[in-house]
């Protein structure tokens, strides 16, 4: 028995123990205390022991390996990543500055300029938000502005101020009302969806692409956007929800993440809107005549 048991504790290792037991429904206790093995014998699992802690909802952990990891540190490349984790798997409260800028390029006027973006919404239990100031006039789903008119080589600045208080959270274990099956082919039609070279990115398109894909399958999906916050700044995303059970799905992120891309919403992803009442964007101009030239910008600064 003394020799089986060193065989078996050669051959197979605490990682490839916590790898067998790691599933996209569920990451049990024993997954987890085996990646803790793992990261005291190899360094290099620091990490994966950190993101295992994240995925399964234990922030407070996941946050002082994080910072342990990112101590012990000499890439500036992984320093960022755990810069970034280490802000996901932390409560935000901040207020956001998000200015439409419309800018007149031709040179004619600009009549009658309507600007549309999506309503900001809450997205409870796990996000508060309230707006506190707009240039904007709530309407159904979406924010109206109306500009009688932009003269030539001149911009309109429209801004909206939200306070956003959010706490990660983990949707994990994936509720059973979800069966193997139809996560298998989740999983499956992402991990076989390519990543298209669409500009400014490839997240609307897959996200849309997924929506109709699951719309064929029989599941209700829909398109949500918001903001990618890292140390460079706020970066526009749009991921899908799948609204029974209701949990984030992120087709891009699947292809670098398949744990952190599922049922898991960290606060360094700040969800704003429902881009479906908006055919997937999050600016839309409405104007009168059609030679004029313009353009339209969103950008997002902190208060």
């Amino acid at each position: 028995m003394i020799i089986l048991l060193a065989i078996l504790g050669f051959t197979i290792s605490p990682a490839d123990s916590a790898r067998e037991l790691i599933s996209i429904r569920h990451i049990p206790d024993g997954a987890i205390h085996y990646a803790q093995l793992a990261a005291a014998e190899h360094g290099s699992w620091v990490l994966e022991f950190g993101r295992l802690l994240e995925s399964a909802g234990r922030f407070s952990d996941a946050y002082r390996i994080y910072g342990i990891a990112l101590g012990n540190s000499s890439s500036q490349e992984t320093s960022d990543w755990l810069i970034n984790r280490r802000q996901g798997v932390s409560p935000l409260d901040t207020t956001l500055v998000i200015t439409t800028s419309i800018a007149n390029t031709g040179n004619i006027p600009a009549w009658c300029v309507q600007v549309i973006i999506p309503l900001p919404v809450p997205h409870p239990p796990f996000q508060d938000l309230t707006i506190l100031e707009s240039d904007f006039t709530p309407s159904g789903n979406l924010m109206v502005a109306d500009i009688p008119l932009i003269p030539p080589g001149h911009t309109v600045n429209l801004s909206i101020a939200v306070n956003i208080c959010q706490q990660p959270i983990s949707m994990r274990p994936i509720p059973e009302s979800l069966s193997d099956e139809t996560l298998n082919w989740i999983s499956q039609t992402l991990r076989s969806m390519p990543i298209p070279p669409a500009l400014p990115g490839p997240c609307v398109p897959m996200s849309e692409e997924m929506a109709r894909l699951a719309e064929e399958h029989g599941l209700a999906m829909k398109l949500e956007g918001g903001l990618i916050l890292d140390r460079t700044g706020f970066i526009f995303h749009a991921w899908n929800i799948l609204q029974d059970p209701c949990i984030r799905i992120d087709p891009l992120l699947f292809k670098s993440d398949s744990l952190l891309s599922i049922a898991h919403n960290p606060t360094d992803v700040i969800p704003l809107w429902d881009l479906g009442v908006t055919d997937g964007y999050e600016l839309n101009l409405l104007y009168k005549n059609p030679e004029c030239e313009l353009t339209g910008s969103i950008q997002i600064d902190p208060q």
